[in-house]
């Protein structure tokens, strides 16, 4: 009985992923495409940010140390919670 109960459940999870994933079409080459140009473009944008912040901070100590010591108060509150709260 227990047998028959969950190989019926189990038919009726499975059967509509495996009806969704027949019918589901596949995107266009065009929409691929563009999906990776946008995809480039963010990396180059991400890219030319993080080279701004790094001569930003080169240039400017003063804010590196501040951004150090904010890392360092981060991970010390972090490091407080996962002691209370991973026991």
């Amino acid at each position: 009985m227990k047998r028959s109960t969950l190989g019926v459940i189990a038919s009726i999870m499975l059967l509509p992923v495996i009806s969704l994933a027949q019918v589901t079409p596949q995107p266009p080459a065009a929409w691929v495409e563009f999906q990776k140009q946008e995809s480039a473009k963010r990396a180059a944008f991400n890219a030319q940010m993080k080279a701004d912040m790094q001569n930003f901070l080169a240039s400017n100590p003063e804010v590196k140390s501040y951004m150090d010591q904010m890392r360092q108060a981060a991970q010390a509150r972090a490091a407080a919670w996962r002691a209370a709260h991973h026991k």
